[in-house]
């Protein structure tokens, strides 16, 4: 795998602001930020994240997903030292820490994130960071380098061969048909996106080695050349859209490995209909008489809505006020005050 070093720095340097943490390409576009906080109680592995708190919504920008970093590990390089690509950006420690994954909502399992070999296991701490793009950009940008030919030779020469004409990048569509992308088709999201950048990076991808390498990819060196040989289309002087505000991070903690313990006596549990717009109804089994109160959660892990059920045994049914509640995804608890089941409800 062909990689890139910073030979470029000095370049990108010059095209950033020091300091700032919110980081934007193309003309009149607004970077997605997630508010800066934490989630105050665990998730996972029966209660997902729920979506992240957002402070600044994309503009000009038809994609909003989410890094997921670990916090308190660095992203290594090749010798397994923490990665010093892009320091000089001056952001905060969060923004070298290692992306563990990507989601496309910010409403995942933290249990099923692993990049490099790093997981978010019990008692770990990990934050979310809101990425804005365009796919499409990214599939045409993609589908050019790879299917297309440089203007004017002839036989046609393909496109991927402007990335041999620098030693950092010798072999770039080699390592990246490797990694399983071998047409347009093959990137479905962010995930796919890092997949890209992994294939320029010599280390493991943190968000500011991730700004970097954006920043390399829109330089002069590569979006004028791809562009003159029509193996890339520019928009406002580069090749990719993007807004990040790598400073704002939203955290959670992950809970225990053992699942939430379901209510033995309870044999049936159902919400209907979800998706929602209207009022919900719990339908509850119980095989046993039991104490039974019904909580409604937000993402945030407050509590919108309780019932005391009071003793239930065999089935009923409740109504619960969704209707009256804001978009978004919610958690239905059914407690005995000793365990619970959870269910999720989404509201539109």
């Amino acid at each position: 795998m062909k990689k890139l070093t910073l030979l470029f720095s000095l370049l990108i340097i010059s095209m950033m602001v020091q300091a700032q943490t919110t980081f934007t390409a193309c003309n009149s576009v607004t970077a997605p930020a997630v508010q800066s906080g934490m989630l105050y109680y665990p998730v996972g592995p029966n209660m997902w994240t729920g979506l992240p708190p957002m402070a600044t919504t994309a503009a000009g920008l038809t994609n909003t997903e989410y890094l997921i970093i670990k916090k308190n590990v660095c992203a290594r390089d090749a010798s397994s030292n923490c990665d010093t690509t892009g320091n000089y950006l001056n952001l905060g420690p969060e923004a070298g820490y290692v992306i563990v994954g990507t989601d496309a909502n910010g409403d995942f399992d933290p249990a099923t994130m692993n990049r490099y070999g790093v997981s978010i296991q019990p008692g770990d701490t990990f934050g979310v960071v809101a990425v804005g793009y365009n796919l499409n950009q990214v599939k045409g940008l993609v589908n050019q380098i790879l299917t297309g030919s440089i203007l004017g030779t002839s036989p046609p020469s393909p496109c991927c061969a402007i990335f041999n004409l620098q030693s950092a990048t010798l072999g770039f569509c080699d390592t990246l048909r490797g990694a399983g992308i071998s047409s347009q088709n093959d990137v479905r999201g962010l995930s796919e996106v890092l997949t890209v950048f992994d294939a320029f990076a010599s280390s493991e991808l943190s968000v500011k080695s991730l700004l970097f390498y954006l920043s390399t990819v829109n330089s002069n060196t590569y979006s004028s050349l791809l562009n003159s040989a029509g193996c890339g289309n520019l928009t406002d002087n580069v090749l990719i859209c993007y807004g990040i505000d790598a400073d704002n991070v939203y955290w959670y903690k992950r809970g225990s490995a053992v699942s939430v313990e379901t209510i033995n006596p309870i044999a049936q549990l159902s919400i209907y209909p979800n998706p929602t717009s209207e009022d919900i109804y719990i339908r509850i089994e119980s095989a046993q008489s039991q104490e039974l109160t019904l909580n409604l959660y937000n993402g945030l892990g407050q509590r919108v809505y309780q019932s005391v059920l009071g003793n239930v045994q065999g089935t009923v049914t409740v109504q619960a006020p969704t209707s009256t509640l804001s978009a978004g995804i919610y958690m239905a608890e059914i407690t005995n005050g000793k365990n619970s089941q959870t269910q999720k409800v989404i509201v539109r």
